[in-house]
């Protein structure tokens, strides 16, 4: 079931990305991440007010409260992912950020405590490995440089960071919290940016009024199922399974939406995609296969 979630929501984040490039190149970087946070926590508020005694959190979790800036990092992620996408299109952005994703927890699974489930030493080299090369084929296709292929993984390094930042929020305080604090965090971040550009009253009249709805919200109403059903799955299931499920669903997802849109599958991506898709083989997605370490 968790890795049908976790396939489901890469999917959905595919959509996302979509939604968000498009905002951007429409409406600006900024104004963009304006609309897309703004929708997120009205979509944020509803699920706490629908849910907020049924998906409790352990208040005497030991979390940090500057975990709650989680948002603040992904205003930096969703800024960074629509980039990748206008410099090289959804297929750059899903697998540079799986690349990134991938790395940044081979990597930080290496310091994990004694007591937290780890993948094996075999799956955290192999499957970077395979996915570096796959982002970076798939990055010389969309005739990306060198520094933007890498830009293109900054996301993902990111996110991984903020994943686990939000998993511990959700253990805590419950996931309608976390996602309506994820929000507020990252609008104390894009509020005085957007401010500082003209006057508002006139730019968001002029922006929302060339712009189709589901444009304007369709990323940030996305984004509040994505964030909290996340930081569930790496409470639930082991992490390995729970990213390479969902950017399995973000691939199908990407080559799904590129071919909407009309960019062919050439034979450079093709190949980009089957060394991804040996890297999410690699990982051995069911969980029986991770190694648990006393």
């Amino acid at each position: 079931m968790f890795l049908i979630l976790s396939v489901f929501t890469g999917f959905m984040v595919a959509l996302m990305i979509q939604f968000n490039g498009v905002l951007q190149e429409t409406a600006g970087a900024i104004n963009a991440l304006l609309f897309i946070h703004l929708a997120g926590l009205s979509g944020s508020v509803i699920l706490f007010f629908a849910f907020r005694n049924k998906l409790k959190g352990e208040k005497d979790a030991g979390t940090p409260l500057w975990y709650l800036t989680a948002g603040m990092v992904g205003t930096l992620i969703v800024f960074l992912s629509s980039v990748s996408f206008l410099k090289g299109g959804i297929l750059l952005s899903l697998s540079g950020m799986l690349a990134g994703q991938t790395l940044a927890a081979s990597i930080l699974e290496s310091f994990y405590s004694p007591d937290r489930q780890r993948s094996s030493t075999f799956q955290r080299i192999l499957s970077p490995a395979l996915l570096v090369p796959g982002s970076i084929l798939i990055g010389i296709k969309a005739d990306a440089g060198l520094i933007w292929i890498i830009l293109a993984w900054l996301p993902g390094i990111l996110l991984m960071f903020q994943q686990s930042m939000n998993a511990g929020n959700t253990r805590r305080w419950g996931t309608p919290r976390t996602v309506v604090f994820n929000y507020i965090s990252a609008l104390i971040i894009i509020l005085p940016m957007f401010f500082l550009q003209q006057p508002a009253s006139r730019q968001i009249a002029g922006i929302a009024s060339g712009l189709p709805l589901p444009v304007m919200i369709g990323g940030g109403i996305i984004g509040v199922f994505t964030t909290g059903v996340i930081a569930f799955l790496l409470l639930k299931a082991p992490a390995l399974m729970v990213i390479l499920g969902i950017y399995a669903g973000e691939l199908a997802g990407g080559i799904l939406l590129d071919l909407y849109v009309g960019n062919p599958i050439a034979p450079e991506k093709i190949i980009g995609i089957l060394l991804i898709v040996l890297g999410l083989g690699a990982g051995k997605l069911s969980p029986k296969k991770a190694v648990f370490h006393r």
